[in-house]
Formats: C-alpha cells, sequence, structure tokens
C-alpha cells in the first residue's frame, strides 16, 4: 500500500491516470478480462495437451533424495498467498535438510519475508509487456535444479505449468486443471472452507499445518507501526489504546459502500469508540470519499507497513477482501461483511470472529457493541441498542 496523503490524491484526480485506473477498476472490464483469460487457458491447455502427453503417475514414496524444494503459487492476491504460508512449514518437515524456496507474485512476495524459506523467487504483470524477462527467470530456476515443486494453488493450472517450466524432476500437486504437467497426482481434497485445503495437502504428505492463514511482524515493523499510531486519535497519554481497524478496501463487487462506512464512523465517534479507517492505493478515490466527510483515513506504505498496524488493533472490520484474511493471519477478532453467500468459504472461524452477509450499519453496529472487546475501544454501554442511537436499520 502506498502512502497517499490528501494532496496526492488531490493531484492524482487532476492527473490523467485517474481515469485509466477506473476503467482497469470497473466490474465490465473486470468481466471481461476474467472471460478472456479462460478462454486463453483453455486454448493454451488443448494446444500443450497435442504436445506433453500424460505421464503415469507416480508415487509419493518414489520421492527421495531430495534437496531442494520449490513451492509454487504465483498468486497476485493477498489472501491466496497467505493461505499457502503454512505449507513451508510442512514442506520443511516432510523434506527435513532441503532448502524450500518458493515462487510468487511480486505484489505479495512482501507477505513472505519472515518464513523459512531458502530464497523467493517472484512472477510479475509486467512480464505480459516483458516476455524475456518470464524466460530469464525460468531459465534461472532451471539452472537451480529443483529435485521437488509442490503446487500450492492445489489443483490450480498456472502452478503445474510454472512446476514444468522450473524443470522441477518430481512434481506434486492434486489433480485439477494442470494434472499432465505434474508427476505425482494426489487426490483432490478441498473442503467446504478454504482454510482446510493446505492442511489437507500437508496430511497427504504426511505432516500438519496450521488450518489458517499465518503471518509474522518483526520487532521493527511494531517499532515503526508505534510511531505512526501516535500521530492518531488512538494514541493517548504515551500509549497507543485498544480501537477497532475499518478498512474500506476490497474488489469492487465486494465492498461495503462508502456511505455506510461514513455513517459506521460516525456512529462510532458517537459511542465515544476509537477507530481508525485505513484504506490502500487502489481506494483513493474511497479515500478522498471519506475525507470530504472529516474522516481521517490511514493509507500505509506497503503490505508489511498496513499488518503491522494492523497487529495493534483489537476489532478489525473488513470486507472479504486480502484484510480479512491478514487480520486471520494475525489472530485479530474480525468482523467480516460478506456480499454474496460464496463468500462464506472465506469466512473467519475463530472464537471471536464475526461473520455478517449483506449487513446494514445497524447490523455492523450491533455486533461491534455486542462483542467481548467493546469495552475496551468503547465507554458506552454494550448493552445499548442501535437504534437507541439513531442508526437506521
Amino acid at each position: 500500500m502506498a502512502a497517499t496523503d490528501s494532496a496526492e490524491r488531490a493531484a492524482l484526480s487532476r492527473s490523467g491516470r485517474r481515469p485509466v485506473a477506473a476503467v482497469r477498476r470497473a466490474r465490465l472490464f473486470r468481466r471481461v478480462g476474467k472471460h478472456v483469460e479462460q478462454v486463453a487457458k483453455r486454448c493454451f491447455s488443448s494446444a500443450l495437451a497435442a504436445v506433453i502427453p500424460m505421464r503415469a503417475n507416480e508415487s509419493l514414496d518414489a520421492v527421495h533424495d531430495v534437496a531442494r524444494v520449490l513451492l509454487v503459487r504465483p498468486n497476485f492476491r493477498i489472501g491466496n498467498t497467505l493461505m499457502t504460508a503454512p505449507l513451508v512449514h510442512a514442506l520443511a518437515k516432510r523434506f527435513a535438510g532441503a532448502s524450500i524456496e518458493m515462487l510468487a507474485a511480486d505484489t505479495t512476495a512482501p507477505l513472505l519475508e519472515r518464513l523459512p524459506l531458502g530464497a523467493v523467487h517472484v512472477v510479475s504483470r509486467r512480464f505480459v509487456l516483458r516476455p524475456w524477462e518470464f524466460v530469464r527467470l525460468f531459465r534461472m530456476l532451471r539452472r537451480r535444479r529443483f529435485d521437488v515443486a509442490v503446487d500450492g494453488g492445489m489443483g490450480s493450472f498456472s502452478g503445474p505449468l510454472f512446476a514444468l517450466l522450473a524443470g522441477a524432476r518430481h512434481r506434486i500437486g492434486w489433480t485439477g486443471a494442470g494434472d499432465r504437467f505434474l508427476t505425482v497426482r494426489l487426490e483432490s481434497a478441498r473442503g467446504d472452507h478454504v482454510y482446510d485445503s493446505a492442511p489437507a495437502l500437508a496430511r497427504q504428505l504426511g505432516q500438519s499445518c496450521a488450518d489458517r492463514p499465518i503471518y509474522e511482524v518483526s520487532a521493527r515493523e511494531v517499532a515503526e507501526a508505534e510511531t505512526e499510531l501516535a500521530k492518531t486519535s488512538v494514541y493517548c497519554d504515551g500509549a497507543v489504546r485498544p480501537f477497532i481497524a475499518l478498512f474500506v478496501g476490497g474488489h469492487l463487487a465486494k465492498r461495503w459502500p462508502v456511505e455506510c462506512w461514513i455513517r459506521l464512523a460516525s456512529e462510532l465517534a458517537r459511542c465515544k469508540a476509537r477507530y481508525l479507517l485505513f484504506a490502500g492505493p487502489e481506494e483513493a478515490d474511497v479515500a478522498l470519499r471519506l475525507e470530504a466527510s472529516r474522516q481521517r483515513v490511514v493509507s500505509p506504505c506497503g503490505l508489511r507497513a498496513f499488518a503491522a498496524l494492523l497487529a495493534r488493533a483489537t476489532l478489525v472490520v473488513t470486507p472479504d477482501t486480502g484484510a480479512l484474511h491478514l487480520s486471520v493471519a494475525l489472530g485479530k477478532a474480525t468482523v467480516a461483511l460478506m456480499r454474496e453467500e460464496r463468500s462464506l468459504r472465506f469466512r473467519p472461524r475463530g472464537a471471536c470472529d464475526v461473520t455478517l452477509l449483506r449487513p446494514n450499519v445497524a447490523d455492523v453496529l450491533q455486533a461491534l457493541m455486542r462483542h467481548s472487546e467493546w469495552p475496551t475501544v468503547s465507554t458506552c454501554r454494550h448493552d445499548v441498542a442501535p437504534a437507541m442511537i439513531g442508526v437506521d436499520s
């Protein structure tokens, strides 16, 4: 997330880049792009099927003498990267003494910094315009002579394909779109919740791992977060007080309306609750509207800086987006605002977590006021009904 203050956002609004960004984020543009991507994958898969035969399936027991392992998850979404992270520990146990490396996306690679990885290699969207960089990356990976590559996408197309391109001797993954690129095809054990996939694959490898995303904040990042929070309203009497983090971003179809965020923030202020609004670079337009309503918005500089700030929150309110999974990975009590039933597969499921489907402002405020952490973030009694403090139902 890039740090963007009001002046910078205003400059961005005046520049010619803003209309282009708006087109890129438009729902129709994304749907067309997704459809084109799916058609391209089917065509590419059909072409490869004509030249790459389906190999006989190897037994996992045949995988031995492993010195170097590549976990493949070149995904640009925060949540998908965090959900794959537990597999690093499972692979380190399965292949004890081997160097574990990972192929990830450049935008989400910072999330992997404190994992026990020998190296992190990255793919980038710019490879579309610079294919020679794509070729250079995989030539380098082939020189590393990986004994094993594991598809962290668990049934994906790109994971097994990239494992093949990396030249790994054994390529392990769930049955799915990339079957012909794998040498060890394991039966898919996908569950009702996305957090169940990594533990299921770990069990097939004879190991175990966390059944939720994992992430670790460094001591330096904690100190830097404290310095930033000292500039905000949650800092009082020389310390950061318990507060609610409100993340206003997410993919367009999953966002909560900005008018609802404005009303929720106003009601939290009426309840004398401590809160901070957070936005990323893709939510510059939302941040402008919030600031126009006299709400201060925090725009952290980078993913890890955002994570460190989120780690200091007592409660996190967020739509179904990367911030939700980051909050879960940090062990924060999370209130998830889901716009679609299919998003329930991604819901937080901790003892202190709450999931709301298509909520209005009253629903969210009521969930917060009934939460066990409410007395720590507000002086308003938790048994006061939202309707009594001016929230429409």
